[in-house]
């Protein structure tokens, strides 16, 4: 039998990238995270599904800038009466947690997602953190298998890492279960803009690694065998069973199916 985990701190990346933002342009609003799905901003979305569970005991979200806080009623509120702690966002994601990380008595384990994750629900969280806290790892990853994802949504235009015996999508959902993980988000600061390339990420590993990938005799499992060595930390993967769990939103097109999901969910 399972042992239930202990609820964990949960950081929310809200920061803003630089440029114009096509999501924020269609919905008129000045950032992506503050665009409407199912009628409320995608960052207090996802705050609220973090609120609903009884695995997070503390909210943390990191960005938008103080001005946009301050700006925007409900996260101002939130805010203010303390029921969420802000942090300013750093130049990126990763280097972002990193701050977070820097602060002196973080509490280990944490659980980072991002403000963008529309159709995150409560029964994923869990899911996530049940199995992630089972794995005794220093960080974990949540993965969609791409054929899910394919199956319930042809039309979804997603980033796909090929391994043998099949491609997966990334979830927007980390575990870093000890202070060890902090090597890991290092390594993510020097391959960020490199996210959605697969080729280049893997790259890293070696070129060998590399070769292997190309030929497709890389399996997932021995990847991040090998960045765990090389990172010395232990890397685990959760596979996800939920297709929704993989479609952030990062296009017009992605925003208008998270309104499309979340309507159908209304209905059912």
């Amino acid at each position: 039998m399972k042992s239930e985990p202990s609820p964990v701190t949960a950081l929310v990346l809200a920061g803003a990238r630089a440029g114009l933002d096509p999501v924020a342009e269609v919905a008129g609003v000045p950032l992506k995270v503050l665009a409407l799905v199912g009628g409320m901003p995608m960052v207090s979305r996802v705050l609220m599904v973090l609120e609903a569970s009884s695995l997070v005991e503390r909210r943390v979200l990191c960005g938008p800038s103080w001005e946009v806080v301050q700006e925007q009623n409900v996260l101002r509120d939130l805010v203010n009466t303390k029921t969420i702690q802000w942090v300013a966002p750093q130049q990126g994601p990763s280097l972002s947690v990193k701050s977070f990380l820097d602060q002196p008595h973080q509490d280990f384990p944490l659980l980072v997602t991002t403000a963008d994750h529309a159709l995150l629900t409560v029964e994923m969280v869990e899911y996530f953190l049940r199995e992630a806290g089972q794995t005794q790892a220093d960080v974990a990853v949540a993965l969609v298998p791409y054929s899910v994802v394919a199956e319930a949504y042809p039309q979804s235009k997603r980033t796909v890492i090929r391994f043998q015996g099949g491609g997966y999508c990334g979830c927007n959902l980390f575990f870093l279960g000890t202070p060890r993980a902090s090597r890991l988000v290092d390594f993510w600061s020097q391959v960020e803009r490199e996210r959605k390339q697969p080729f280049r990420l893997i790259r890293r590993l070696g070129w060998i690694m590399l070769l292997r990938y190309i030929f497709g005799l890389l399996s997932l499992s021995d990847a991040l065998k090998e960045l765990s060595q090389r990172m010395e930390i232990s890397i685990k993967e959760i596979i996800l069973p939920f297709p929704e769990a993989a479609i952030d939103v990062d296009t017009p097109e992605d925003l208008a199916l998270a309104e499309q999901i979340l309507k159908q969910r209304g209905r059912g």
